[in-house]
């Protein structure tokens, strides 16, 4: 037996039935008004406009009852957004740090900070306490674990100075964004002037911002498809961290986020069966 519906063309009332198997005719009377009718099942093999979803209920032995989701355009339009934000991502790739720089200045001038955490060691990779750090304006002295940690830092590529006593000084440049805080390791070495200044590495910025974008692409293919819910939410969620020129590439992603959650239903999870 095979469970479906249909609604009476007098009295226009749904009507729940069970269909015995292979049956391509059947007559039908209506509950309501005793009206007397003929439906016709169709093919597994035609898709219909009115295609619905069978969503199952109860236990041991589950009912099948028919619940219509009327599709919108919501995920499509989420699915076009996050190519945006692919396309935004991948020149923002090539051209890393000038791009990104523009966008965390957008973000620093509405007011938004980072945290940077740096650790302190020797050419032995022994920590070192007590050594002065500066970055932005701020300064500082490593705990006993050789960590300091500092909060409210502007977002940009930041100058950071470490220093100790019988040891060489030592500068480095590091990208500080929004959210996230890594850990980065100074190494001092002994004796007396200042080491080489290191430099930022754009390369590696632009093969994180790569890593973040593969979470886009899986994103997107599973709001066009309407298909695994929870790809399409974590990597719409995840794109909000590719920033993109002037933060574009966040906000289409939020709002990706958005429609994604606004469309949860439309999204197959469920047993699909058509209406008669």
């Amino acid at each position: 037996m095979a469970k479906g519906r249909t609604i009476c063309p007098n009295c226009k009332k749904e009507i729940i039935l069970d269909l015995p198997d292979k049956v391509k005719k059947f007559e039908v009377v209506c509950p309501n008004c005793s009206n007397r009718f003929f439906i016709q099942a169709k093919s597994d093999d035609i898709k219909s406009k009115d295609e619905c979803l069978w969503i199952e209920h109860g236990e041991p032995r589950k009912t099948i009852l028919s619940g219509r989701k009327p599709k919108t355009n919501k995920p499509k339009i989420a699915g076009i957004l996050l190519i945006c934000v692919l396309i935004i991502g991948i020149v923002t790739a090539v051209f890393s740090e000038t791009f990104i720089i523009s966008s965390l200045d957008v973000a620093s001038s509405v007011g938004i900070t980072g945290s940077v955490k740096i650790k302190v060691i020797d050419l032995s990779n022994n920590t070192i306490d007590n050594a002065t750090i500066k970055i932005n304006g701020i300064n500082g002295i490593t705990n006993k674990d050789g960590i300091f940690n500092v909060d409210n830092v502007k977002l940009g590529i930041q100058t950071i100075e470490a220093s100790k006593s019988d040891y060489k000084n030592q500068t480095l440049k590091k990208l500080v964004i929004p959210f996230f805080s890594f850990e980065t390791i100074i190494k001092l070495s002994e004796g007396d002037g200042n080491k080489d200044s290191i430099k930022y590495n754009s390369i590696a910025c632009s093969m994180v911002l790569i890593i973040l974008l593969i979470f886009t692409v899986l994103a997107l293919l599973a709001c066009l498809k309407r298909k695994h819910l929870d790809v399409a939410l974590f990597g719409s969620f995840i794109s909000i961290f590719t920033f993109g020129f002037f933060l574009i590439g966040s906000i289409l992603s939020i709002i990706a986020l958005i429609l994604i959650y606004k469309s949860m239903e439309e999204f197959e999870d469920e047993k699909k069966g058509k209406i008669f």
